[in-house]
């Protein structure tokens, strides 16, 4: 592999990115657009290649190269003319939804560092990865091919020191939606909800339905429910099933959330969408990333295994109270924050 397709770094340029992409999740769909978004401020004219599923539709929607995610002389070539490849952002470092994936985004890292291209993990979670032997791997992997590893959270950033990735390549920034720039929007008077399929969530669908009536009779909102990801249009079917009089919507513009005058959330993005509208926000947690999202964003939240009708109620009625400053400013640390991410990445790039 040394000497295939590669390029001297100084004869060199552009970036590979790859990540769970092209799998028709808005949240990673927003985390690909914000990451091109930053490249494309560094160098208008910079060459992006993404390794994704689907790549023509990608290609499309990002404007940029892309490649199938099991074409290894696709993407070979790409990073033995690029200077830097990009892993993330997103929730990249688990083992809880597949071991496969973690096994193939490393093994992309390594293949990336043979080609002989600096390299960056951007903006991504860390954990939880639930079996040692790929905690260890793991770790040794990111301290043997990672350049720079930054995160966007504090928790990963413990969880990162925990299995023993070496401080000197972690740095503290934020998921890159958040450096997006939002759309000034007109807010509208109804309340979102964003549901995820996750096994836990069955027994708690009259509870989510009881929300959804909650808001519409106690503060007029109308529930949108806000489909991140075709796997969840089930439960917000069955969700819905139990609102006869009622007067929801559902809605795939899952950047309405930031419209919203009101976010109940399961999914990160969903939150994440809501903070950077200024729209009042709630986390039902049903992973850590969710409630390290919360903590750092001052947001109100409740774990799913503890989820009832009633605590819903109460949650949104600490959400309808969060004052617009706060949120504003937690908005503002936190797009301060992800510029870690694209400051890493143009250092790389300078070869520095």
């Amino acid at each position: 592999m040394k000497n295939l397709f590669r390029l001297p770094f100084d004869a060199r340029k552009g970036v590979v990115i790859c990540g769970a992409y092209g799998m028709s999740n808005a949240g990673d769909d927003a985390i690909l657009a914000a990451v091109t978004a930053s490249l494309r401020r560094l160098d208008r004219e910079l060459p992006i290649t993404v390794v994704c599923r689907h790549p023509k539709r990608v290609a499309r929607a990002c404007g940029a190269a892309a490649v199938g995610r099991m074409n290894a002389i696709g993407w070979l070539r790409a990073m033995g003319r690029s200077r830097l490849f990009i892993l993330g952002g997103g929730g990249l470092l688990q083992d809880v939804t597949s071991r496969r994936s973690l096994w193939y985004y490393l093994a992309l890292l390594r293949a990336a560092k043979a080609m002989g291209c600096a390299t960056q993990l951007y903006g991504v979670g860390a954990g939880p990865i639930l079996h040692d032997r790929e905690q260890m791997w793991t770790a040794n992997t990111l301290n043997r091919y990672a350049d720079v590893i930054t995160v966007r959270d504090g928790a990963s950033l413990a969880v990162l020191k925990s299995w023993g990735v070496r401080g000197s390549k972690r740095l503290l920034a934020a998921d890159p939606v958040l450096g997006a720039e939002a759309a000034p929007a007109e807010r509208e008077r109804k309340a979102g909800f964003v549901l995820r399929h996750w096994p836990e969530v069955w027994s708690h669908v009259p509870d989510f339905a009881q929300a959804a009536r909650y808001v519409w009779e106690r503060y007029h909102l109308p529930p949108v429910f806000l489909c991140l990801a075709p796997e969840d249009r089930r439960v917000i079917g069955d969700v819905c099933a139990l609102l006869d009089g009622v007067p929801y919507t559902v809605s795939a513009d899952a950047k309405r959330a930031g419209r919203m005058s009101l976010v109940v959330s399961m999914r990160l993005h969903g939150l994440i969408f809501a903070l950077t509208g200024g729209a009042p926000a709630a986390g039902v947690s049903y992973d850590p990333k969710v409630d390290a999202f919360c903590t750092e964003a001052g947001l109100p939240m409740i774990a799913l295994e503890d989820v009832t009708g009633d605590d819903l109620q109460e949650l949104i009625d600490l959400a309808m109270h969060l004052d617009g400053e706060h949120l504003s400013a937690a908005a503002r640390t936190l797009r301060a924050r992800e510029q870690t991410n694209i400051n890493a990445a143009a250092q790389l790039l300078a070869g520095e």
